[in-house]
């Protein structure tokens, strides 16, 4: 038989999953985008509620990035988020574990079976690697290189648990890092 002539043909297949894995993948950075971020987190969820153990989110966001983008140029600021992903990638060793592009200069991690304290520490790991790429940023009033402010939430999860509201959370808990000066954790 043909190509043409069968509903599917090793190529056609092949193509079909390189499609599925394109679609899970952020074109720039290569980590997990936001779609593969939901799908692993409501596995996390799910896990979670059954095993009654602890989930972790990280929200990470660059500190003054639009400054940067604006100084250094749109190049520079894509290769300051690929060096971010690739950080986040290599410090995430765990199975469980997940680091995804959020937005344009936004990052979260799921960190699963990981309580308050373990997740304090991986957060305050990721901030300290940030620094140490030391990718210039002259734009920031916070330090010379670029940084990142981090929020934390930890739950152990309940039917009443929400997608949501652990989200909203992580979220509130990163707009406090920011608030309260730009490279710090908050944990919420």
């Amino acid at each position: 038989m043909d190509r043409f002539s069968t509903p599917y043909c090793k190529d056609d297949i092949k193509e079909d999953l390189s499609e599925q894995k394109i679609c899970v993948l952020d074109a720039l950075t290569q980590i997990a985008n936001r779609r593969k971020f939901d799908l692993m987190f409501s596995q996390a969820i799910n896990k979670s509620k059954m095993t009654v153990s602890y989930l972790s989110i990280l929200m990470i966001e660059i500190d003054y990035f639009k400054k940067l983008n604006t100084v250094t140029g749109l190049l520079s600021s894509d290769d300051c988020l690929r060096m971010l992903a690739s950080t986040l990638k290599d410090t995430l060793k765990r199975s469980g574990d997940l680091a995804a592009r959020w937005d344009r200069e936004k990052f979260a991690c799921i960190l699963s079976d990981t309580d308050p304290a373990g997740a304090a520490k991986m957060a305050e790991k990721i901030r300290k690697k940030v620094i140490d790429l030391a990718i210039p940023n002259a734009a920031s009033p916070v330090a010379k290189v670029v940084t990142v402010s981090i929020g934390v939430v930890t739950s152990i999860l309940t039917d009443e648990t929400s997608y949501d509201s652990l989200l909203k959370k992580a979220d509130q808990a990163l707009t406090t890092a920011k608030e309260m000066g730009h490279n710090l954790i908050f944990i919420n």
